[in-house]
């Protein structure tokens, strides 16, 4: 698929596209590379996590440090907020998942069980009582936080690296190095592949509501709402169908219909590993990073890339986030450094 960012396509100040670099911010270790970045939900600040084993606290607005989390002996490899603001999670090479009180920047929890790496965790929305991680053990763990306590382990059969999971629905997704994109029911029966990529797979995301509607559109276009044998062949087009967006080594990103197993679309353009996706909060675009150096901004409807944008010419881009109300993108890279962009 051409490329076509040599374009310039007039976007409506509504749909916040990054356009604007704000900050530059260094505080962790040289030359370690950004984990993963989130911002707290009403408050002007966001937490970052690198190889160095610290989750720094910026003021997005400013560009000043606040501070720092402390307590994991290992590299930190991916953070996740609670919808409320009040907690946050991090997990480590160090196979430790602590949840920390973002008022007091103190460690509450301390969940341990996993055998290896723990690569991704993510609150189970709406309540977020529960606490999903992904691990090279080759499981997802289920976390009661208040009990500290597993409630429910998903076992990958070949034991490969889950390197992400999403909560979606009723359905435990997860992706890894078996190059699939897989899907459980809660009670941890029912394992059924998805799709697949030709490499490992770094990243998931998960739809929101509104990109649903624009992927529904899709799928009507192209005459794809065809039934599912395990839905007894009966009539999708009547169901509200959910959605998840996976990336690879395969320089490749590809959105999957969860509800009856099916590929949407394929975005190509990146040159080099696709490291981090997020859906747009008016669900009209994916945002994507690459250790190609590059961040791209994909339509959704016309299944192109409206722009990209050269954060890093000697490094990767190792992850990025996206304001909730879609004001500001961060980027983070394998040399330490971390890039707010302004969206309008």
């Amino acid at each position: 698929m051409q490329d076509p960012t040599s374009v310039k396509i007039a976007v409506a100040q509504r749909d916040y596209i990054p356009n604007k670099l704000l900050h530059t911010l260094e505080g962790h270790g040289f030359n370690k590379e950004i984990t993963c970045i989130v911002f707290h939900p009403t408050q002007p600040a966001m937490y970052s996590s690198a190889e160095d084993g610290k989750i720094k606290i910026w003021d997005y607005e400013t560009g000043q440090g606040m501070g720092s989390l402390i307590g994991h002996e290992g590299a930190v490899k991916c953070l996740a907020i609670d919808v409320a603001g009040a907690r946050l999670a991090s997990c480590s090479d160090d196979t430790d998942i602590r949840v920390f009180d973002t008022a007091t920047e103190s460690c509450i929890r301390r969940l341990q069980g996993h055998e290896h790496t723990v690569s991704h965790v993510e609150w189970v929305m709406p309540d977020c009582r529960f606490l999903a991680s992904a691990s090279r053990d080759g499981t997802i763990r289920m976390w009661d936080v208040q009990n500290s306590c597993v409630e429910k382990v998903f076992r990958n059969p070949g034991q490969e690296w889950i390197r992400s999971v999403k909560i979606i629905g009723k359905h435990v997704i997860g992706c890894g190095d078996d190059h699939l994109v897989k899907k459980w029911t809660f009670d941890g029966r029912n394992e059924r592949i998805i799709g697949g990529h030709d490499h490992v797979i770094e990243c998931l995301a998960a739809a929101n509501q509104a990109a649903c509607e624009v992927l529904k559109k899709v799928e009507d276009a192209k005459g794809k709402d065809e039934a599912d044998d395990e839905m007894d062949n009966q009539d999708l087009s009547s169901v509200a169908a959910e959605y998840v967006a996976s990336g690879g080594r395969d320089k490749i990103i590809t959105i999957w219909n969860i509800t009856n197993n099916t590929e949407v679309l394929k975005l190509v353009g990146h040159k080099d590993w696709v490291r981090g996706l997020s859906f747009h909060v008016n669900g009209k675009f994916l945002l994507s990073c690459s250790d190609d150096g590059l961040v791209k901004v994909w339509s959704l409807s016309d299944q192109r890339c409206l722009r990209t944008i050269t954060v890093q010419e000697m490094s990767f881009v190792s992850c990025i986030g996206y304001h909730p109300a879609g004001r500001f993108l961060v980027s983070g890279s394998s040399d330490n450094k971390i890039k707010v962009y302004k969206c309008e």
